[in-house]
């Protein structure tokens, strides 16, 4: 009997250390001070890594990552824990694109910081040129925190140029080359794609082509307005000096229209809109099947979270055909 007591009192030791694991766990981090956790300089770092600097860096990131959302008693040493966080674990690992972007979303949305956040993301596109995400993040930050379109414009400049880059990114680029009237610029993004091999590529550039047609032409009439006193008649009232870049004017008033109500039209810019939002929505409904085990009704798809179709073509309506969407004939 004595042989197989040790063995029981030690799994019940055992049994009670796991069922204790739990609330222990808690309560230790309701106690616990934020940010107590060591962090070396950067060189001290890089000394006694050992030469497994890959590794010091996960150790520091998992350490640190729970801690970046609590609030610390003294704010000063949140921020010296921060600046010592974001500069030690990309020393160790250049490469760790998570501490930059993270560290980056955090000073803008948490500490308003973008001088710093600019500053974190500036040496992450340094050591990780190949990144697009990282260069991306950062545009969008002299964008949106800094209001500079010339930096951002800078910054996509070289990411437009990869093949990797996404359609909504060029598009964000071409908006910006309208915004700095580069009108002629914003155009020429599209036009190298409207002869790709995938239909839908095609399609898709030339959306954003007529996208960009339809900025250009919604900025000149609104100065046109400030400059003649009233609003443009005809499409060839915009080809006033200035309001269009020249070698643009031609490409822009091509596809737009000036209705007797004296509002702007964009016939194919509608058109292609519609297309893509009824692609859109199919791909809704087969996920929504996939979720769901039905097909959505038709209330469902004109009120789901992810997907807007816009109003459709004089004469038709939009309903759901074996799990697409489609347009069809009224009655």
């Amino acid at each position: 009997m004595r042989r197989f007591l040790l063995p029981l009192l030690m799994g019940a030791c055992g049994a009670g250390a796991i069922a204790l694991r739990g609330p222990l766990a808690e309560a230790n981090a309701g106690r616990r001070v934020p940010g107590t956790g060591f962090v070396p300089k950067a060189p001290l770092a890089q000394l006694f890594s050992a030469g497994h600097r890959s590794t010091l860096a996960d150790l520091l990131w998992l350490g640190a990552i729970g801690d970046l959302s609590r609030e610390f008693p003294d704010p000063q040493q949140k921020r010296a824990w921060l600046d010592a966080i974001f500069t030690t674990v990309p020393a160790l690992e250049p490469s760790f694109i998570s501490a930059y972007s993270f560290g980056a979303t955090y000073l803008t949305m948490i500490t308003d910081d973008a001088a710093r956040a600019i500053a974190l993301l500036e040496r992450g596109v340094a050591a990780n040129p190949d990144d697009l995400r990282l260069a991306v993040e950062l545009a969008m930050i002299w964008y949106m925190q800094r209001h500079d379109r010339e930096k951002a414009l800078a910054v996509l400049e070289k990411v437009v140029r990869d093949p990797r880059c996404d359609s909504i990114t060029m598009g964000f680029y071409a908006s910006l080359l309208v915004d700095q009237r580069q009108d002629f610029a914003a155009l020429a993004q599209w036009v190298t794609w409207l002869d790709h091999g995938n239909e839908l590529v095609r399609e898709n550039a030339e959306l954003q082509l007529e996208r960009a047609k339809r900025k250009i032409a919604i900025r000149a009439a609104d100065e046109y307005r400030e400059r003649v006193g009233r609003s443009p008649l005809t499409p060839d009232d915009l080809r006033l000096e200035g309001l269009i870049a020249p070698e643009a004017v031609d490409l822009v008033l091509e596809t737009t229209w000036i209705n007797v109500a004296g509002k702007l039209e964009f016939e194919r810019c509608a058109e292609l809109e519609v297309r893509h939002a009824v692609r859109a929505a199919s791909r809704w409904v087969v996920q929504f099947r996939a979720e769901n085990g039905r097909t959505p009704t038709f209330d469902e798809l004109m009120n789901n979270r992810w997907v807007r179709l816009p109003p459709p073509p004089p004469g038709r309506r939009y309903d759901i055909v074996d799990d697409d969407v489609a347009l069809v004939d009224e009655g």
